[in-house]
């Protein structure tokens, strides 16, 4: 009978001496004893996915165009790529991307530099989708329009236009550049 009790009584003991060096340390770390680095970053337990598929689908710019006016119906009117200051600069673009689950969920940023390479407009949303549709189908063209007014104090020369388009479900994203003129006087 002797042996019996002797293995709970271990047991006891072992687990006496956790919770007592577990409380010492805890007490040695509160009065600042022991210094906790909190270089860890903690993410979420959750934050997995377990069958690691990746995500399928596609995106793209199927047109783009530089236009004098873009309609209510979102139609380029008049291309052009020669602007003259003061003149808006109307953007218009056609993108296609993959359907998931029924949505598709786009964003879109834009820079812009000017002839000396300085950046003169950064257009950057952060989680605010400017594009959210549901669709039946296994594509969607989304068709969008734009307009810029650069102002009398921009300086004449070639200016590049960056697009950024992200399908935050897709985890794509596709930047595209094109390049457009602004001249000095009203155009003829």
């Amino acid at each position: 009978m002797h042996k019996k009790g002797r293995i709970e009584i271990e047991l006891f003991m072992v687990l006496i001496t956790i919770v007592v060096t577990s409380a010492v340390i805890l007490l040695l770390v509160k009065f600042g004893t022991i210094e906790v680095r909190e270089e860890a970053v903690a993410e979420p337990v959750l934050n997995a996915e377990f069958l690691p598929t990746g995500k399928e689908g596609f995106l793209a710019m199927k047109d783009f165009a530089f236009c004098s006016y873009v309609d209510a119906d979102l139609n380029c009117v008049g291309k052009q790529e020669d602007f003259s200051k003061g003149e808006d600069v109307y953007v218009w673009f056609v993108v296609e991307s993959s359907v998931i689950d029924g949505q598709v969920m786009l964003l879109r940023n834009y820079e812009m530099r000017d002839p000396a390479g300085e950046l003169v407009l950064q257009a950057e949303q952060k989680n605010a989708y400017n594009f959210e549709l549901s669709s039946q189908g296994k594509t969607e063209e989304v068709v969008f329009g734009e307009f810029f007014l650069l102002g009398d104090e921009a300086i004449a020369g070639e200016y590049v236009l960056d697009v950024i388009i992200e399908n935050p479900l897709l985890e794509k994203k596709i930047t595209i550049t094109r390049k457009f003129m602004l001249t000095e006087g009203a155009l003829s």
